[in-house]
């Protein structure tokens, strides 16, 4: 359903995914209503032709691009990323120099937009969903270099969350089917 929402370049509708795709109309709606739901897809209102309500379009968000593995701007961090965890994971200590890079990152992000712990891992592309028990990281945004690295990327994400959050958090990284988590330490 992403992949054909992004094929319609922002004018997805129920009748060109459905021409797309095939099955019935209610159930291409059920679908978009989840993604939307989910924070993958948002609806736009198209300009009307004439009289009557206007027609419905489904944009795809930028964590509904990376879901879909379509976001053109991760391709260029994806490397820097993976050029800084070769580079870490060759150090004497690269979980702690992983932590202190995540310390500085999160520091600057709590500076400039405050202490919302969920808006601001959402800004960097990780779908945050909060549970009963913590939040849920729906996406990463170098997901690759993280499975690659993981006691590097997941300490770095580790130290932005220690230094945005007022409370000990503890990122548990891939502990649930399609998410890491973050629970309280």
């Amino acid at each position: 359903m992403l992949r054909a929402l992004l094929a319609t370049d922002g004018r997805g509708t129920i009748a060109t995914l459905n021409a797309a795709l095939g099955g019935h109309p209610n159930t291409i709606r059920i679908q978009l209503e989840h993604l939307i739901g989910d924070g993958f897809v948002t609806p736009v209102s198209l300009p009307a032709p004439g009289r009557g309500r206007p027609a419905r379009a489904y944009l795809v968000t930028i964590a509904g691009r990376q879901v879909a593995g379509e976001d053109p701007e991760l391709e260029v961090y994806s490397a820097l990323v993976e050029a800084v965890a070769e580079h870490l994971a060759g150090t004497d200590d690269p979980p702690g120099a992983a932590h202190s890079i995540g310390l500085t990152w999160g520091s600057g992000l709590f500076a400039t937009r405050g202490d919302d712990l969920v808006s601001i891992l959402a800004g960097q592309g990780f779908t945050p969903i909060p549970t009963r028990d913590g939040i849920a990281l729906r996406t990463c945004p170098v997901l690759a270099s993280a499975r690659r690295h993981p006691d590097v990327v997941c300490g770095i994400h580790q130290g932005l969350i220690d230094a945005i959050s007022p409370e000990p958090r503890l990122l548990l990284p891939f502990a649930a089917t399609g998410a890491c988590l973050i629970r309280p330490a």
